[in-house]
């Protein structure tokens, strides 16, 4: 997971987001089964026109496995954070959106848990967090942090199935390519946390 500098809110988001997150909250509290789906704007519904500005902060890989170019193994997806039938008010807060594959997306489902890190946040580094096993190709816990870090490193590789749908050859794999590449371009690959982490 890379760090992620977060872009101001879109000006439609704005004056916005309470209402459509309220109206939401209130369907889920009339019917907790209500399924979400996302207003339209001028015609257009809402995660189509925030895709754009969200894969600009990630350079079009996916916020938490880093994956890329997303359309050619996944789906483009928009993650809730914190999950919209958990948070039915939070569905339309900027800082709650990322851009998501989904694989990500389908391993964390409805899940959450407080201690989840977020790739946004000041603090948030791959290499404070995590180390790379060479080995395997399995992101593990970095074992020199306090056992609070370490538990908030395991939830995280676990919601969102870091180790699963054969992402450690998959990274391997690309750490050969890259190594044996001519092209520089750190952004033409995924998992670049890794990639970083090995330079």
């Amino acid at each position: 997971m890379m760090k992620i500098v977060r872009l101001p809110a879109p000006y439609f988001l704005t004056g916005k987001y309470k209402k459509w997150g309220k109206r939401f909250k209130e369907r889920r509290e009339a019917n907790p089964n209500a399924l979400f789906s996302w207003t339209q704007l001028n015609g257009r519904r809402i995660n189509k026109i925030l895709l754009d500005d969200l894969m600009t902060m990630t350079e079009k890989h996916c916020s938490f496995c880093d994956g890329f170019p997303i359309e050619t193994v996944s789906s483009k997806t928009i993650e809730h954070f914190r999950p919209k039938s958990q948070f039915p008010h939070l569905a339309y807060v900027w800082i709650n959106l990322f851009y998501c594959c989904s694989k990500c997306q389908e391993s964390k489902q409805e899940d959450f848990d407080k201690k989840l890190l977020k790739p946004d946040v000041d603090n948030y580094s791959f290499d404070y967090y995590f180390q790379y096993d060479t080995k395997t190709g399995e992101i593990i816990p970095n074992p020199d942090r306090e056992n609070d870090e370490i538990e908030r490193a395991k939830i995280t590789i676990k919601l969102y199935g870091w180790n699963n749908h054969n992402r450690p050859t998959a990274r391997k794999r690309t750490i050969r390519m890259y190594n044996d590449s001519n092209n520089s371009v750190l952004n033409d690959f995924p998992y670049r946390f890794i990639l970083n982490y090995l330079s």
